[in-house]
């Protein structure tokens, strides 16, 4: 693999979502008070004009541009159909015409800072008028969903998982439970799977949140051969192989 190709898959950073709107309008009054009312932010050195508004906070810099038309290449109702908690995903993901870049840029700040003021930004964003979702993780997301998750884990002082790190769940033959992560990638790792646990999706759930939450938050690289755990006798095996539900590598946990 070339240096080139190297550095054209390093999503590390890379925070980017699109807000899903009926109709090409933006209020960015609007969204300057929820920043003020949500979080207590005012932006410094503001550079707007009536579609787009690009700002400094926090030594990072984040931009919010209308784009007066569907996300590209029918990318929003594709990754619609992998919520499956959300019924009303592809409908929405087909119902708009017009969608909003979200973006921050942390430059030399921590990458958990940078993730914490995108999802922020992303939240406040959702309070805009005609927003049917987000198109985020490689899903499409409830407005609600989403900014009531981003204000619970933030207001409760705990980095906002859920607004950052996809969790699916499937089963291949009606018995077992299958799991993944989504956007781990973000964070410069690799993406979680369970296959075929006898376990409950719920519990499948639980872990992959947790393993997700631990390696995110601590910094943790996991490798092919190791061991992990919750408790002083679980010793859960890891398996670096080709991905079940994504494409690329991905650690298969034993559970």
């Amino acid at each position: 693999m070339s240096m080139a190709e190297t550095a054209q898959e390093d999503h590390t950073g890379t925070f980017v979502s699109f807000v899903l709107l009926e109709d090409a309008a933006i209020d960015l009054d609007r969204l300057r008070q929820t920043l003020r009312e949500d979080w207590g932010m005012d932006l410094a050195s503001e550079n707007s004009n009536d579609d787009s508004l690009v700002a400094e906070t926090d030594g990072m810099m984040i931009a919010v541009s209308l784009m007066p038309a569907p996300v590209p290449n029918g990318e929003a109702v594709t990754n619609a159909k992998t919520n499956d908690r959300w019924p009303e995903a592809v409908a929405a993901a087909e119902a708009h015409r017009a969608h909003i870049m979200v973006a921050v840029l942390r430059r030399e700040q921590p990458l958990l800072d940078g993730a914490v003021l995108y999802v922020k930004l992303c939240a406040s964003c959702l309070k805009q008028p005609g927003v049917l979702g987000i198109n985020t993780l490689g899903s499409v997301l409830a407005p609600d969903f989403y900014r009531e998750a981003a204000l619970a884990y933030l207001a409760a002082g705990q980095f906002p998982l859920l607004n950052l790190v996809f969790f699916g769940l499937y089963t291949n033959d009606g018995q077992t439970c299958c799991g993944y992560t989504y956007g781990m990638d973000v964070f410069g790792k690799q993406d979680l799977e369970i296959l075929d646990s006898t376990h409950t999706p719920g519990e499948v759930n639980r872990l992959l949140m947790g393993v997700a939450s631990y390696v995110i938050e601590e910094n943790v690289t996991l490798r092919d051969g190791e061991t992990i755990g919750f408790t002083a006798e679980q010793k859960l095996p890891i398996t670096a192989s080709a991905g079940a539900a994504l494409d690329g590598l991905t650690l298969k946990i034993g559970y």
